[in-house]
């Protein structure tokens, strides 16, 4: 298993076909926004057949709200959710719950991200820029390996394949860069974890 969660953003019969051809090859997918628009919540139990799904429709809302969402997608085998940072202090926490704390590209994240990793607790981990592997390393310095890192930012956003795991995450988020070329999963053929075997 390649340390890779591949982002299946595109149309739902190639969604499915790359899940199918890589489901013995990654460690599991990402579904968000387009996906979901174009084949409905469905979607998420169809590609969960095939691997571990991380919904990625980036949650901000009240606690209540949110917790509702998140147990809609679980339901329907997701393994897990990301939510926005900002509303801490009142997201939502869980073992369901990754929780966005620095984008790939400059957000208000960049002032109040390393304030999130040091705050937010009781969660499954945090969402942080693989093509940023300097924040990668300084997020594994401050949280050990309590909580899993996703990383997205491969290939198309600048991040190079493995970078963000030789910097502390334990998968890369990668979308276009796998789905115009499927061999490429290979790039990941020596690359392990940094502590989580699952995302």
């Amino acid at each position: 298993m390649h340390p890779v969660i591949v982002a299946l953003d595109t149309d739902v019969l190639k969604a499915l076909d790359v899940a199918k051809a890589l489901r013995d090859e990654v460690a599991g997918f990402k579904v968000g926004w387009d996906l979901i628009l174009e084949g409905g919540i469905s979607i998420v139990s169809e590609i969960s057949r095939y691997g571990s799904v991380v919904v990625d429709v980036k949650i901000a809302d009240i606690p209540y709200i949110s917790s509702r969402l998140i147990d809609k997608f679980i339901r329907r085998g997701a393994c897990c959710v990301i939510v926005h940072g900002f509303l801490y202090p009142s997201n939502v926490n869980g073992k369901h719950v990754y929780v966005l704390a620095k984008m790939t590209v400059p957000t208000m994240y960049d002032y109040v991200w390393e304030k999130l990793l040091d705050e937010v607790e009781a969660v499954r981990g945090f969402v942080l820029p693989g093509n940023q592997p300097e924040a990668i390393k300084k997020a594994r310095e401050k949280l050990g390996c309590k909580y899993r890192i996703i990383a997205p930012g491969i290939g198309a956003q600048g991040g190079r394949p493995g970078e963000a795991i030789e910097a502390g995450a334990d998968f890369e988020i990668v979308g276009r860069y796998l789905l115009e070329d499927l061999s490429r999963v290979s790039h990941w053929d020596r690359l392990k974890p940094t502590c989580f075997t699952s995302p």
